[in-house]
C-alpha cells in the first residue's frame, strides 16, 4: 500500500469530499484504501490529508494526474509518502560516574 499526502487542502473539506476528488472521471483508475483529514485540537482543519492506494503504481498515477490541481478555488499539492528508511536509533545512554 502507498499513501499520498495532499497540502493546502480547502478548510472546509471533509474526508467525503477529498475521496470525490480522487474519484472523479478521467482520473487514473485505482483502489483507495483510506482518506484522512488532519485536524487541530480545536477541530479546525490541518488543509492536509493523506489518501492511501492499494499500490505504489497506482499512488503514482494519482500523484502525477492530481498534483497541482485545483480543489474548489485552492490549489493542491500531492506528493508521495516516503517510509522511513531506517528506523530512529536509540538514545545513547550517557552513565554518569560520580566520585
Amino acid at each position: 500500500m502507498s499513501r499520498l499526502i495532499v497540502k493546502n487542502l480547502p478548510s472546509y473539506l471533509t474526508p467525503d469530499g477529498l475521496r470525490k476528488h480522487f474519484a472523479q472521471n478521467g482520473a487514473p483508475p485505482g483502489t483507495i484504501t483510506d482518506i484522512k483529514i488532519s485536524h487541530k485540537p480545536d477541530g479546525t482543519s490541518r488543509r492536509f490529508g493523506f489518501v492511501g492506494f492499494k499500490t505504489d503504481k497506482e499512488a503514482a498515477a494519482a500523484r502525477d494526474w492530481f498534483d497541482k490541481t485545483c480543489v474548489d478555488s485552492t490549489r493542491i499539492s500531492v506528493a508521495v509518502v516516503e517510509g522511513v528508511s531506517c528506523p530512529p536509533q536509540p538514545f545513547p545512554f550517557l552513565s554518569l560516574v560520580y566520585y
